[in-house]
């Protein structure tokens, strides 16, 4: 369970339920307390204090419940502290019991004050797959830790456990030990553990072990042997090595097998990850004695915590989106496939796959092997040119029953390097639909001879056909489909409902009218040139267009009529509307190359201009050149005057940057707030340079925002082709590191690769 729901309210009978999690909830409070000064007793400074993120979680998913069970647990577990230590107790009414009252439920109101507004305010559940809610959930932490730590402090400085001098300090090691602890523990118990105590409160059992989560437990068995793994190798042979000194360093190599794991299975092997990974870290601080680098060991377990929450978030979102997709794949196509090289299927899926004798490892002349000759060469050709196909009609062989006819389109997959890697694409199931066809062939030649037979009896004959031909008019108003009926001079002569809606013409106006009047005057050349190349083949037709009237986008397929009466020649066209499905893959394109937020195009699509920029270079030998921006005080004005006002600021940024390129130059946002700017086509590097100038001056004008004026400025790095470097990686690598040169050297200004002063690279 990637999300979490808040906790429902309970119901008659989950009351036992519920003191038996407050039960566990005390000893495990406690077991992690007693653990946090067990750590403080080896001698370290204490790099956490997961008490807090036991409070953060139980507070935000049961609300007032997890209040009061809070605020129990912090009274008995402080009082017992307090007795143990040999203080004697104060009076009931006294200022030092109100002060030492205080000192204890600072810290869980401090947490409160900041979890039910965010509660409250939430609309949906806590997704960690979400930005958003993960910078919610960060800032949440960040307040609640402040406020607990002032809180906390100012009551010790009341009972006089606390000087003053020594306030600013305590602030500092309070308010960093519950950030830690938030953040590392309250993620692996939202996330891991409560999906299964929610249903457990609820339906009063555990998740079977033969449930999908099973796989799940395997991995997260294989992820824990991971991180322990990881623990031994990066920090034990620094210490064999006597590189103790240097250990928060070689830390720092623990985000590499929390980056795998997290791309490998998701959100819940990053966030156990981490859990794991920082115990770890605590042990070692313990036990080498190193508590005078108790805060780099606390950087280090932030970074942890933070690249796994975000990167398995990302992770999250990601493998969403691709579920979503294969979803929609499924349900909205009969057969997916893919082939290599060599025409060999790698991937068959789909409704069509358990009718028909498709496996694995097939070469597709077997399975296409009842398709007529023409559309088998039409195949062989289109793919010995390596181009894409649509709408191919072929047979495919079918188990104990006769052929299914399938519309193919495919689409070829290139390597890295240009090479072909195969082809995968769709069919759709177009057997009932040729059936009709035939039959509406076969009936149209039976009432022929019908009428040359039968010229005796004329009215007899006539009658039937009356009736036939209703009866047939009948049958194409209702089809599903639009049907178009086209005279000898290509001019129509029949038009049934559904062509009358997609067209938006009706019977009388269309009568008459040539082919090409229906179509987009965009699209009239290809139609024209489509038209007269069937005229030399044979069988069904089929191409896409737009209509002129209702600019609706249209899959046509046609066949000539030939009949042994000449008088009935023409063309029969069917018009399928297509128009949602290209829609949709558009959107689908856009989705994956832009940026939604300043709707320009992302990393994506900005590497594969760059890549047509440097061929175009290469074939007219003139120069490319890569622009790398970053924006100087972004930082204090999304700090200072929220997210909302950071977005409008990059939207402004990214308009004027569209303002100043050229219709051929592609400008990027890269994340965050980086951009990048591709030039192709350019003589010399001063045009480029030239540009960024241009680019820094322009941003150093003021935006006005709806919280009022804001002043940033922006950073930029140039690299030319082929000057700087010779590949697209080269070149984007070059431009960064010019641009942090020239932050280095006072930012607000562009600066070059080639005056950078760096180091060439390899």
């Amino acid at each position: 369970m990637n999300h979490l729901s808040q906790f429902p309210p309970p119901k008659s009978g989950t009351w036992p339920r519920l003191l038996l999690v407050g039960v566990v909830y005390f000893l495990l409070w406690m077991a992690a307390w007693y653990s946090a000064r067990l750590h403080d007793q080896l001698g370290a400074a204490s790099l956490w204090f997961l008490p807090a993120g036991l409070r953060f979680a139980i507070m935000f998913v049961m609300g007032w419940r997890g209040l009061l069970l809070e605020m129990v647990t912090v009274l008995v577990v402080s009082a017992f502290q307090y007795v143990a230590s040999g203080s004697a107790w104060p009076q009931a009414l006294s200022a030092q019991m109100f002060w030492l009252l205080l000192e204890w439920m600072t810290p869980v109101f401090a947490y409160a004050v900041v979890i039910f507004p965010l509660r409250s305010w939430m609309r949906s559940p806590l997704d960690f797959a979400r930005p958003l809610h993960n910078a919610l959930f960060l800032g949440a932490a960040l307040v609640s830790s402040t406020l607990a730590a002032l809180g906390g402090t100012f009551g010790l400085t009341r009972i006089g456990a606390v000087k003053a001098e020594q306030f600013t300090e305590v602030v500092t090691t309070w308010l960093t030990g519950d950030f830690i602890g938030i953040i590392t523990f309250s993620p692996l118990l939202l996330v891991v553990l409560w999906p299964g105590l929610t249903r457990y409160l609820q339906q009063g059992h555990w998740p079977s072990r033969r449930s999908p989560t099973a796989l799940n437990n395997l991995a997260e068995v294989q992820v824990v042997l991971m991180s322990v793994l990881a623990l031994l190798v990066v920090l034990g042979v620094p210490w064999n090595f006597g590189l103790t000194r240097h250990l928060p360093f070689f830390a720092l190599l623990l985000l590499l097998p929390l980056a795998w794991g997290a791309l490998r299975w998701g959100l819940r092997s990053a966030v156990l990850t981490v859990v794991v990974l920082e115990t770890g870290l605590v042990l070692l601080i313990a036990l080498v004695g190193q508590e005078g680098m108790a805060l780099r060991y606390q950087l280090v377990m932030m970074a942890i915590a933070l690249v796994g929450l975000w990167l398995g978030g990302a992770v999250e979102a990601r493998n969403r989106v691709l579920q979503r997709y294969r979803d929609f794949a499924n349900v909205s196509n009969d057969l997916l496939w893919e082939v290599d090289a060599q025409g060999h299927l790698l991937e068959v899926s789909g409704r069509l796959a358990k009718f028909v004798p498709i496996f694995k490892g097939q070469a597709w002349q077997q399975v296409l092997a009842q398709g007529s000759p023409s559309h088998l060469a039409a195949l062989e050709r289109t793919l010995a040119r390596q181009q894409p196909f649509h709408h191919l009609e072929i047979a495919l062989l079918s188990r104990g029953r006769p052929p299914r006819w399938i519309q193919l389109n495919g689409q070829p997959a290139w390597g890295d390097a240009g090479e072909l890697l195969g082809y995968r694409g769709t069919a759709i199931d177009v057997t009932r639909a040729r059936r009709a066809r035939t039959l509406l062939r076969s009936y149209n030649k039976e009432l022929l001879e019908q009428v040359a037979e039968r010229t005796h009896e004329l009215c007899l004959s006539n009658i039937a056909l009356e009736n036939k031909k209703r009866h047939l008019q009948v049958l194409l108003a209702a089809a599903p489909v639009g049907v178009m009926e086209l005279d000898e001079a290509d001019a129509c002569r029949y038009l049934n409902t559904n062509a009358c809606l997609l067209t938006g013409f009706t019977q009388e106006s269309a009568q008459g009218r040539a082919l090409l009047d229906f179509v987009h005057a965009e699209d009239r050349a290809l139609v024209a040139q489509a038209w007269r190349a069937s005229r030399q083949s044979e069988g069904v037709q089929g191409l896409e267009f737009r209509l002129q009237q209702t600019q609706v986008w249209v899959c046509a397929g046609w066949i000539s009529l030939n009949p042994a009466d000449a008088a009935l020649t023409g063309t029969l066209l069917v018009l399928t509307d297509a128009t949602a499905r290209r829609q949709h893959d558009e959107a689908l394109w856009a989705l994956a190359h832009h940026d939604t937020l300043t709707n320009l195009p992302n990393r994506s699509l900005f590497k594969d201009r760059c890549d047509q920029a440097l061929s175009l270079a290469k074939r007219q030998a003139h120069c490319a050149a890569v622009l790398w921006l970053d924006l100087d005080g972004f930082k204090a004005v999304n700090d200072g005057l929220g997210h909302a006002a950071g977005d409008a600021l990059l939207q402004q940024v990214a308009q004027r940057l569209k303002s100043r390129m050229r219709d051929s130059d592609t400008v990027a946002r890269m994340g965050g707030d980086e951009f990048a700017v591709v030039m192709p086509d350019i003589f010399d590097a001063t045009q480029a340079q030239r540009l960024a100038t241009e680019l820094v001056a322009q941003l150093a004008q003021p935006f006005d925002l709806s919280v009022g004026m804001v002043h940033i400025s922006v950073s930029i790095g140039v690299a030319v082709y082929p000057q700087d470097a010779s590949t697209v990686d080269g070149l984007i690598r070059c431009a960064d590191l010019a641009m942090y040169s020239a932050k280095r050297s006072g930012k607000n200004k562009g600066q070059s690769w080639q005056d950078s002063g760096l180091a060439p690279l390899a």
